[in-house]
């Protein structure tokens, strides 16, 4: 009897710290390449400290180390298997009545959990064969999850051009690829402020006249009466943020980064770590600040706006603290609180969006020197949170790290809710504008979409549709002096935008570069297959 009792005492547990860890490493090994390898160090230590610190809590209150851990895992299970029963069902019906929404679910998991804990409380059952049980399926369940890992790190590595980067990424310090540029503007020059807003994923007028059977003749005609120049036929060299921005960013192309990095490699780094990426340590910045200009930065977009080494001043701040942990967000939000991490993360995006827009035009008037502004605001490019007037809209379901972001389901015709967010967008670009013309009417402004809609994805393999929907995109330039807003082309692509204008107004002598345009993915961020000449047949 004795050693019985011993044997109880002498038994490890251990599967709710076990269990604890399986759902990062599952999401970990269906994002390698996505993720980093130092990502799955805090959630593995914060679901730890959780799991152990609550172990201790209900040990000492129930006064049984076996029921404790049942607990724990228990609601370990009915925590982190909620956003995946939500995806099961969202779309089942049973009589008309649809049981997969958050309102029946999530009262339904809290119920049942409820009803768990309390039999595993009342029980009289020390539950020690139980917990030998749970220690071998959590042991099997991360072997599994262990396994993925080491499958798919096997097969990049096995890659000979990944080059192991995928997990563990050999730093290359890329900022300084780009050659600096000398500049003959003079001293006493008067120096204009420049104006950049990025309006992600805004098309070409024709683009959503033929798409989205919308006119946008109105908001262009606004701007071409304050002198906007808009181009008829502008291209995005590249039909991803990630890809377009940084090349526009540094007036250059960054295929060479197929070279230096392989076409294999899905690690975004080099476009945007904050102390050596392409996209945070750009070319523009360099040159305002070789001119002496203070660089204004609006926090609302997640490419590392806000680690933008060389700014002045960052407005808008996105304070997402252990979200910013792409692991971490998506454990959040597949656990029972991702209806409430979605609804917060959707009020923090309208927050940040109208502050950009609200402090855009204002920003410059804090320097007594010139100032470059720039924003990079997620309108019109889903999720869909602003009506046609900025009234509130709540999109539907959450956005998984698997998820494509540029096709998440909102509930309504996804076309209609990018026209209204194309319509609110115009909205506050036209109070923006207005607004810097007031006192600022010497200045230098860009509007531009850093490229258009894709309706039917970015694919490996596009149809030409595709390539032409996705790359026009909308640009429109203000230059305070006629003779060099005539001298624009209808004709241009992004990574020209700031070659014209500091050949127009700092004395530079950049090269016009001629156009091109390449296709890549989100799988393949550096394999850029050239797609100029469909573009050219297309018009």
């Amino acid at each position: 009897m004795n050693k019985a009792v011993n044997k109880k005492k002498n038994q490890k547990i251990f599967h709710p710290f076990l269990v604890a860890i399986f759902p990062i490493l599952i999401i970990y090994s269906q994002n390698i390449g996505r993720v980093n390898f130092e990502d799955l160090v805090l959630p593995i230590i914060l679901m730890l400290i959780f799991s152990v610190g609550l172990y201790y809590i209900l040990k000492i209150i129930l006064k049984n180390p076996f029921k404790a851990a049942l607990i724990i895992t228990i609601i370990l299970i009915f925590l982190f298997s909620y956003g995946h029963v939500y995806y099961l069902l969202n779309d089942v019906s049973i009589d008309g009545f649809d049981i997969g929404r958050n309102i029946y679910l999530i009262p339904a998991f809290g119920l049942m959990l409820g009803i768990s804990i309390f039999f595993a409380v009342k029980a009289k059952r020390v539950f020690d064969n139980a917990t030998s049980i749970l220690n071998v399926v959590s042991i099997v369940f991360v072997i599994i999850a262990l396994s993925n890992v080491i499958m798919v790190a096997a097969e990049i590595t096995s890659c000979d051009q990944c080059s192991n980067q995928e997990l563990f990424y050999e730093t290359k310090d890329f900022s300084n690829y780009f050659e600096p540029h000398k500049f003959s503007i003079l001293e006493n020059q008067v120096r204009p402020n420049v104006y950049y807003l990025i309006l992600d994923e805004y098309a070409r007028n024709d683009a959503l006249l033929e798409y989205h059977n919308f006119s946008n003749d109105k908001f262009t005609g606004f701007l071409e009466n304050k002198g906007f120049h808009v181009a008829k036929n502008s291209f995005a060299n590249y039909p991803m943020s990630i890809q377009s921005i940084p090349a526009t960013m540094n007036m250059n192309y960054i295929n060479f980064l197929a070279d230096e990095i392989g076409t294999e490699v899905r690690n975004y780094k080099p476009l945007n770590e904050k102390n050596y990426g392409l996209y945070p340590n750009n070319m523009v910045i360099k040159n305002f600040k070789e001119m002496d200009y203070n660089i204004i930065t609006f926090n609302t977009f997640a490419l590392h706006s806000s680690e933008i080494p060389l700014s002045d001043e960052i407005f808008c701040h996105r304070d997402r603290f252990l979200l910013d942990n792409r692991l971490v967000d998506a454990l959040a939000r597949t656990s029972i609180f991702g209806y409430y991490i979605e609804r917060w993360a959707e009020a923090e995006s309208r927050q940040v969006t109208l502050c950009a827009f609200e402090n855009f035009a204002s920003s410059g008037k804090v320097f007594d020197k010139p100032v470059f502004v720039w924003a990079h605001i997620m309108l019109p490019h889903p999720p869909w949170i602003f009506g046609p007037n900025g009234e509130e809209i709540t999109p539907g379901k959450p956005l998984l790290i698997t998820d494509n972001p540029d096709f998440r389901d909102s509930g309504w015709e996804p076309k209609l809710q990018y026209i209204q967010q194309v319509q609110f967008a115009n909205k506050k670009t036209i109070e923006t504008v207005e607004n810097i013309l007031e006192h600022d009417k010497n200045s230098i402004i860009i509007i531009q979409g850093d490229h258009g809609t894709a309706w039917g994805g970015i694919k490996p393999d596009p149809t030409n549709e595709a390539v032409e929907q996705r790359l026009r995109n909308f640009d429109a330039i203000y230059f305070p002096d006629e003779e060099k807003r005539i001298q624009l082309s209808d004709n241009r692509t992004l990574v020209n935008t700031f070659r014209t204008v500091f050949n127009s107004y700092f004395g530079s002598d950049y090269e016009i570069l001629d156009n091109r345009m390449y296709w890549g993915w989100n799988e393949k961020p550096y394999s850029f297959d050239e797609v100029t000449q469909v573009i050219l047949d297309s018009n």
